[in-house]
């Protein structure tokens, strides 16, 4: 879903020097050789999506300063040469502000424990929402519960399921009619343990720009190997899917992901295209 910028005026200096940044690491980013060492404190900065001919279609970046904090996040569409999405995160205290309406509160280590956020992100006096993270005792995103704000009103839950580390199965339920909304099925390889790669999260299509780039609890011990999510009409009628398959893994060799073919649907969770996928890192 596409986002309204809300500091569109930023000033054209800052989108020149995001696209000249953008065409200048799209060819050259991550080496796909195994004999890379990406480092030993590292977390992803970047997804680049490229078709079969290894032309750009998109990527998505975010700019991260030596004490670890996101300052800028860009969503940039490489076939019309146009930035999607920008923000320009702001941290006070607990709390991250994303634009001027939305934030996201963090615990002591930095893990997201709740958003609050626009039923229409594009219009700011759309009705106000909470989106409250729960963990489990290994430190994996459990469920999450969202209200209206200022109302004890819970109107929709998601649950997640995990098996050996690996998130396996989400449900994600419409909880004032009790009708199932959405439902996803994860599976992984088993010999393939990258480190510090994709959050899986299914159901995330309003904040997906996001979900990469904060700490969402531990992420899948293995490398995902398809994902089928499932959309239902009210009376849990099965409206559509989308199913993804990801090979050709190519890794450092320290373990990082350095990319990956994803082919199938697009994922809306996922802030990339389907194809060609390369992870950049930043090192502490």
């Amino acid at each position: 879903m596409k986002r309204k910028n809300w500091i569109f005026g930023i000033g054209m200096l800052i989108v020149f020097i995001s696209c000249s940044k953008e065409n200048s690491l799209e060819n050259s980013g991550n080496n796909d050789t195994n004999g890379l060492i990406v480092g030993a404190d590292c977390r992803m900065s970047k997804i680049i999506s490229r078709d079969t001919a290894n032309r750009g279609i998109g990527s998505i970046a975010a700019n991260i300063n030596s004490q670890d904090i996101v300052t800028l996040i860009t969503k940039y569409d490489s076939l019309s040469a146009t930035i999607e999405y920008i923000s320009t995160p702001v941290i006070a205290n607990d709390t991250i502000y994303i634009n001027a309406d939305e934030y996201f509160i963090v615990d002591i280590n930095k893990r997201i424990l709740k958003l609050h956020g626009l039923t229409d992100p594009t219009d700011p006096l759309s009705p106000q929402f909470d989106g409250n993270y729960f963990y489990n005792a290994n430190g994996y995103l459990s469920t999450k519960f969202y209200t209206f704000t200022g109302t004890a009103i819970l109107f929709y839950k998601v649950d997640y399921m995990y098996t050996g580390g690996n998130l396996t199965r989400m449900t994600a339920t419409n909880v004032i009619t009790g009708d199932l909304d959405m439902d996803a099925d994860i599976n992984y390889y088993n010999n393939i343990i990258p480190k510090r790669y994709l959050y899986i999260f299914p159901d995330e299509k309003n904040y997906p720009y996001f979900s990469q780039f904060y700490n969402f609890g531990l992420r899948p011990y293995n490398a995902v190997k398809d994902i089928k999510v499932r959309n239902y009409d009210p009376g849990n009628v099965l409206r559509d899917s989308t199913v993804s398959s990801f090979s050709n893994y190519i890794m450092s060799r320290d373990t990082y992901v350095l990319s990956v073919l994803m082919t199938g649907d697009d994922q809306q969770s996922i802030p990339a295209s389907a194809g060609k996928l390369s992870f950049s890192y930043k090192c502490k």
